[in-house]
């Protein structure tokens, strides 16, 4: 602490003169990325670096640096009881509670049932692999900087000392599959390097002890090593992991003491690492990791060129620009986020909509974002850092198709096709049905694992119809055939064959879906969280169904599923509109909603696409917007309030109604209150490090600006009125098109588009045609005013140029 206190009392002072210090390659302002005056406090405010498979954490100490590792696959195994939790003997029993209206009875049946049945697995949870720490002669600080480069990937600390002017930086090749550190300055460089493993908190040391066996750090030559096994091994499961660094040096020289390599008198130092899971903990994978580090190139900007080009690519495909001046955007994070709590800057907005897509990009690759990205500086991570379901992951993973990286959804639909025979099982043991049941959490397996007398998620069924739409979604986005063909449309039969077995009609004929659950309120007139006919049950499963007949129709196949599924949209329970006029949460009149709630789970047909109902029934879409102000009023009180991912689901439900307003305020919510100093994202104001934003907020932005269904393109569509200038590049629509650029300056409007393949579209704009400049031509739709059918040529350009009313 007295090195942070130092540290600080010495920068404070020269924070208005950094201009005066400008030097060649040192304390650079990345043109896109972010700045920050000071080191972490703690490890969720680091810098954040990843390849989608190893990520590094940068606290940004300059004499006392510790960069925290970790791996995409590092879930610690827990013991399993190697028994199945079966819940489909007591099923009938649950139904007739339910539908007695005997809720909280109901909720406890699971919870009895685990204890009967003996049943205590738990998810494994996510850890951290090593730290590396770097301690380097100390010296009186005259200038420091920390940033991130968004588009190289790189986190840099900065700074200026009486030995000279240093710069370390780090960035995780996705080339090499490997974390790279260097160190250079104008002074010659005397430090240490050492693996270690990330500090045990006193109440975590029990954990620890009982799951974690070795832990072991060691050094010899231009080596470090790192080797930790598993007390816990579960068939295919992880037995422990293993890392090595390669010390590189440029001049100086280095020897080993107490289990650091001690580097002397160097002109650039630089450390290249890499961690294997190990699955046979006693066969050493550290031979085949030095040999792979050996292999490698040693020049840091060779390697970092090889890894740019894959992930600046990435990167730059999309870019916003909302007039933010220069003065804005060159302000370091901390003195943005406080001037933002003031008022709201657009400069923060851009800052975000990039950080969050190079969060997601940095953290998507072998799995999908777990809660906490790819990150982790914590033995016990909130939620067990896994997959949530019923809203986390799909918020993560939002922006991956409109912001235009649909590769990275490999990830997601690998992740989930690797669990599938543990998902046909709960459906089994849950339901008694055919087909997949998707738990609400999952790390490493596809069980059970919550059964609380509260949160009753046994009862939930909505996730793998949730988990289809980005099957089919992707599907529409990139026109592939084939992925259609094997992977979405097979993944989808099996969720909807769920529903075929799972739904039982009522008296009226219409089905009923008991038990049901709408994460994770309760109604007014009831403390259970049990219920019956949740809206979101409703909405999930009739999105399923359209989206099978409709890649049935695609495929040319399955004419008899197409006759059930469309039987079966007809025996949905209808959606209701409770006293207030608000769309209610539960589809059954006798359940009151409860407004103060941090999810909007109701919502749901609105926030990836404008549900049929609604596009073509403004009764419902008014009752969808009285639901958001009863939620808005609840935020408002709160002040944003916990669970950004929920202001993300009213965002969206907002900005595809067209209610610009409410979308923009939540904006600056989610863009001012929910960002580390390092620019990676919170789960509630200032605290709780999570990932789910980082993918949320720029999916809401891209859905303001753009909008899209096969045949139909809208630009525009919720564009606040405070956005009175601005740009958006590289949104990816569906329809297989892609606006390359979409500028407007007050209601004169230009727009790039270019299709994949030859099609007629409807284009709807905020206005009428005043001025059509360029060659393009329009023809008007009389019956829907801003309406106009536009043709685009496959793999051309399109440009519009159009002054509106």
């Amino acid at each position: 602490m007295k090195k942070k206190f130092i540290l600080f009392a010495v920068i404070l002072p020269v924070l208005t003169t950094l201009k005066s210090f400008a030097q060649d390659n040192y304390f650079q302002v990345p043109k896109r990325g972010v700045t920050s005056w000071q080191p972490a406090a703690n490890w969720e405010h680091s810098l954040l670096t990843g390849n989608g498979t190893m990520g590094a954490l940068v606290i940004g100490q300059p004499h006392d640096e510790t960069i925290i590792l970790s791996h995409a696959l590092l879930y610690l195994p827990q013991k399993r009881s190697g028994k199945d939790f079966e819940q489909a003997g007591k099923l009938t029993e649950i139904r007739q509670l339910i539908q007695e209206g005997k809720f909280t009875e109901a909720s406890q049946v699971p919870v009895k049932l685990r204890e009967e049945q003996g049943y205590a697995d738990q998810r494994d949870p996510f850890i951290p692999a090593f730290q590396i720490k770097v301690e380097q002669q100390p010296s009186n600080i005259k200038r420091y900087q920390r940033s991130t480069n968004f588009e190289t990937g790189e986190a840099i600390v900065d700074w200026q000392d009486e030995l000279g002017t240093f710069e370390r930086k780090v960035f995780v090749s996705r080339a090499d599959s490997l974390v790279v550190l260097s160190i250079k300055g104008t002074g010659k460089i005397n430090c240490s390097m050492n693996f270690e493993h990330v500090p045990i908190e006193w109440n975590q040391w029990k954990f620890v002890n009982e799951n974690v066996g070795e832990m072991k750090a060691g050094a010899e030559g231009q080596w470090l090593t790192y080797q930790s096994s598993f007390k816990n091994h579960n068939p295919g499961g992880l037995q422990g992991y293993e890392g090595a660094g390669r010390l590189i040096l440029k001049g100086g020289s280095s020897k080993v003491e107490n289990g650091k390599l001690m580097i002397t008198n160097a002109d650039e130092v630089l450390l290249l690492t890499k961690i294997m899971p190990s699955y046979h903990y006693e066969s050493s994978n550290l031979p085949l990791l030095k040999q792979q580090l050996e292999a490698k190139n040693t020049d840091y900007q060779a390697m970092l060129l090889l890894h740019t080009k894959i992930h600046g690519e990435l990167f730059n495909r999309m870019k916003l620009d909302l007039n933010a001046t220069a003065q804005q955007r060159a302000l370091n994070n901390e003195e943005m986020l406080l001037q933002v709590k003031k008022e709201p800057a657009a400069a923060q907005i851009e800052r975000a909509f990039d950080a969050g897509r190079y969060n997601i990009i940095s953290s998507m690759g072998t799995n999908p974002p777990n809660l906490q990205g790819l990150w982790s500086g914590n033995w016990s991570s909130p939620w067990t850092g896994g997959f949530t379901t019923d809203g986390n992951l799909p918020t993560a993973v939002s922006i991956a198709l409109p912001g235009n990286m649909p590769e990275l959804m490999k990830a997601y639909f690998s992740y989930h096709e690797k669990l599938m025979d543990d998902f046909r099982k709960e459906a089994k043991l849950l339901y008694n049905c055919r087909g997949i049941h998707i738990p609400a959490q999952i790390t490493t397996t596809g069980v059970e694992t919550d059964f609380g007398g509260t949160w009753c998620l046994t009862f939930w069924t909505g996730a793998a119809g949730w988990t289809a739409h980005y099957f089919y979604d992707y599907w529409l986005y990139t026109g592939d055939q084939d992925f259609l063909k094997n992977h979405a449309y097979p993944f989808m039969k099996e969720a909807a064959l769920f529903y075929e077995d799972f739904l039982k009609t009522g008296k009226d004929g219409k089905y009923l879906f008991n038990p049901s659950y709408s994460p994770e309120n309760n109604p007014a007139n009831s403390p259970s969280q049990a219920t019956l006919n949740a809206t979101m049950d409703v909405m999930i499963a009739k999105q399923l169904l359209r989206n099978c007949i409709n890649a049935a129709k695609a495929l040319k196949t399955d004419q008899a599923k197409i006759a059930q599924w469309k039987n079966m949209l007809a025996k949905m329970p209808a959606y209701e509109i409770n006293k207030d006029g608000a769309l209610q949460e539960w589809c059954t009149p006798d359940l009151q909603d409860n407004y103060s709630h941090r999810h909007s789970s109701h919502l749901y047909a609105l926030y990836d696409e404008v549900d049929p109902d609604f596009a073509n029934n403004p009764k419902l879409t008014a009752a969808a917007n009285v639901a958001i102000e009863k939620r808005m009023k609840f935020r408002i009180d709160e002040g944003g309030g916990e669970m950004a991912f929920g202001l993300v689901q009213l965002a969206l439900a907002s900005a595809h109604i067209g209610q610009a307003e409410k979308a923009q305020q939540i904006v600056e919510w989610l863009s001012s209150k929910y960002w580390t100093t390092g620019m990676g994202s919170f789960h509630n104001v200032g605290g709780l490090f999570n990932t789910d934003i980082s993918g949320g907020l720029p999916y809401v932005i891209t859905q303001m600006l753009t909008y899209a269904d096969p045949g139909k393109i809208a630009l525009l569509p919720a564009l606040p009125k405070e956005w009175t200038k601005g740009k958006i590049e590289g949104v990816l629509l569906r329809g297989q098109v892609e606006v390359k650029s979409l500028t407007w300056d007050g209601k004169h409007v230009e727009a790039v588009l270019q299709s994949q393949m030859n099609q007629k579209v409807e284009l709807q704009l905020p206005g009428l045609i005043e001025k059509l400049g360029g060659e393009t031509q329009l023809r008007a739709y009389p019956a829907h005013p801003g309406s106009y059918q536009l043709t685009l040529p496959a793999l051309q350009e399109v440009h519009l140029i159009l002054d509106l009313k």
